[in-house]
């Protein structure tokens, strides 16, 4: 692993492209290798010029596969795994390679939203419908150097919908199982320098009961805004405004008020807000941008029974200044830097007493340079230093190599990546945490594999990773406080399988082996919790010569186990999903889907309810 460290370093780092931005704007068709990404840098390049691992969900994607949260594409994706605690809305969690949900960053609109009035920080994914979203990023793997803290076992960017020249609306509603409505709308256009994009989403649901065998249902009410300007104020400077906003109320179960029976509620909001100027120098070779971003999560829960801690009222605020910059040294290479400054407070209060306030400020930086010494050849490396006003400094290091051969047709990858995570407010400070507490880390290797053949018909993918978690937080019972004495090791391997054998016929596959082990104190040995070690998805897509289209998809997941010591085994199970569409003219689509179609019984999360067979239907419109 050090040489490839070393190698990798050796040939510094990677902002294939100037442009500075933060979106990708370029709509290729799934699985185009050429397709643009943003998430490896934060500025966008063309997805075989890095050697990071990146998955990308179009809105075509979400729309073909009706997704209604976006965890219901998250979870078809290689690598990610999804514990779901009852109906749409509850408390849900992602795991990228086998590592903790808290060791995700999520940005929407490239603003963080991991929670930090949560104990680790983590996003619960229950509320985040797919709605208005553009497309989603997935990198897999560390990549501290770009984005700081948490980025330790992946990346999750959401794009909301982009602002357009021309005028453009859209619209769905939807209704189904469990007297579910969703609906959303969007309207989006220009005017000379000006852009704009204004959505909606809404959706209710009676639910089932969270619980597993429980009689009184726990439904749930969702509803997001999204928004995006865009303005070019002179040649070369423009003003980019974006703003994403979600209320919602989830019933939920609880063993300390009820059981299954249980009249909890929880009601969140949450605000992500972007403000940036982008300008360009010396002739369009250097470009930067200056932003400041705030996110603001505010959770109350509300029980008729008291002292079941389901009564809290609690708040999170991010407040980020950052500049990032990418600079043309020559036609062969790039230098990317970039400064950063975040305050982070919260308040928490349980059942009526006085609320715990903390705060903590960090100021970080990176450089970055890409080398492109041959055509199709890009090296890849970076370095990054945070000094936290609790914490002390951490340094992260990075790099990775991407070599594009018979003119693109094979891509091979390579990575040596570091992530860590800095202790949360609730772990690091009084009255609660360990204040001696230090970051968890990881260090990744990654080695893959990209084909095409025949014409681009055939698209295959395999990719062999390898982490090490040292100095994980865990609460220890001895010392009676959280200590840094967890490790983690994970290895395993995605493959990916894409055909088109004709332009009406579409075939996707993808299958991935996780071995997540513990490697600390008395469960030493034992697989991660909720981590199976063996998932899959398959599906197919065909448009009929009648313009009707019809799919189909089946998610294969293996046993895992809920506990620590894997005493409670979650038995392995099958979905299969059947979906349909038709357009109506230009503008009006009907479409509708029967999810679980053999009614399976099974569970993500052991005591929690699960949909059976479920069908839903819909119209879209676009003009």
């Amino acid at each position: 692993m050090k040489s490839l460290k070393y190698l990798c370093l050796a040939s510094a780092a990677s902002l294939a492209t100037p442009a500075c931005a933060q979106e990708a704007e370029a709509q290729p068709e799934a699985g185009d290798t050429a397709e643009i990404v943003v998430v490896a840098t934060g500025f966008a390049q063309p997805r075989d010029t890095t050697g990071q691992a990146i998955t990308v969900v179009t809105a075509a994607d979400l729309e073909r596969l009706q997704a209604v949260n976006l965890t219901d594409a998250l979870r078809t994706l290689p690598g990610a795994s999804i514990a779901q605690r009852g109906p749409v809305g509850g408390q849900t969690s992602l795991f990228l390679r086998g590592g903790n949900s808290s060791q995700t960053l999520v940005l929407i609109d490239g603003v963080r939203i991991n929670d930090p009035s949560s104990p680790n920080a983590a996003v619960d994914f229950g509320s985040l419908l797919a709605g208005n979203a553009q497309r989603i990023e997935v990198l897999r793997g560390p990549n501290s150097v770009v984005w700081g803290s948490q980025a330790m076992g992946g990346v999750v960017n959401i794009e909301t919908a982009l602002p357009t020249s021309d005028l453009e609306a859209r619209g769905a509603l939807e209704y189904g199982f469990a007297d579910t409505v969703l609906g959303r709308a969007n309207l989006s256009g220009g005017s000379g320098p000006i852009q704009a994009s204004l959505g909606g989403t809404f959706y209710r649901t009676d639910g089932i009961s969270a619980l597993a065998g429980g009689t009184e249902k726990d439904g749930s009410r969702t509803w997001a805004l999204n928004g995006r300007i865009k303005a070019e104020l002179v040649p070369d400077v423009s003003i980019d405004l974006r703003g994403y906003y979600n209320d919602s109320r989830v019933d939920f179960d609880s063993a300390y008020s009820g059981g299954a029976e249980s009249l909890a509620v929880a009601n969140n909001r949450q605000f992500a807000g972007y403000a940036g100027l982008n300008f360009a120098l010396a002739d369009g070779k250097w470009q930067n941008r200056l932003a400041y971003t705030r996110t603001d999560i505010r959770r109350r829960g509300s029980d008729p029974v008291v002292y079941s801690y389901n009564n809290y009222l609690v708040s999170g605020t991010i407040d980020r200044f950052e500049y990032r910059s990418s600079y043309d040294l020559a036609a062969l290479a790039t230098l990317g830097f970039g400064l950063e400054h975040e305050g982070t407070a919260s308040s928490t209060s349980y059942e009526g007493d006085p609320a715990q306030l903390q705060d903590t400020d960090v100021t970080g930086g990176y450089v970055q340079l890409s080398l492109r010494p041959v055509q199709g050849v890009t090296l890849s490396g970076g370095v990054r230093h945070d000094d936290y006003s609790t914490y002390g400094g951490h340094t992260t290091f990075g790099g990775n190599l991407a070599w594009a051969l018979n003119g693109g047709a094979t891509v091979l990858r390579a990575t040596y990546a570091e992530g860590f995570r800095a202790p949360t407010l609730t772990e690091g400070q009084p009255p609660f945490g360990n204040t001696e507490l230090k970051p968890e880390t990881a260090r990744n290797v990654d080695l893959g594999i990209e084909q095409s053949l025949l014409d681009n018909r055939v698209r295959l993918g395999l990719t062999w990773f390898n982490r090490r978690s040292t100095d994980l937080i865990v609460y220890s019972f001895s010392a009676g406080r959280s200590e840094n004495i967890g490790r983690v090791d994970a290895e395993g391997l995605e493959f990916a399988l894409w055909i088109e054998p004709t332009d009406r016929l579409r075939v996707e596959a993808n299958y991935t082996l996780t071995d997540a082990f513990n490697r600390s104190g008395s469960f030493t040995g034992k697989r991660l919790q909720l981590r199976p070690q063996h998932s899959g998805n398959f599906s197919v897509d065909w448009e009929t010569p009648l313009g009707l289209t019809l799919g189909a998809s089946a998610l294969l997941i293996g046993d895992s186990f809920d506990d620590q010591a894997n005493l409670v085994r979650l038995d392995g199970y099958a979905l299969v999903t059947l979906r349909a569409s038709l357009p109506i003219g230009d503008k009006l689509e009907l479409y509708g889907r029967v999810e679980n179609l053999t009614d399976a019984q099974y569970q993500t999360v052991a005591g929690y309810g699960t949909y059976g067979r479920a069908a839903y239907a819909g119209v879209r419109v676009k003009w």
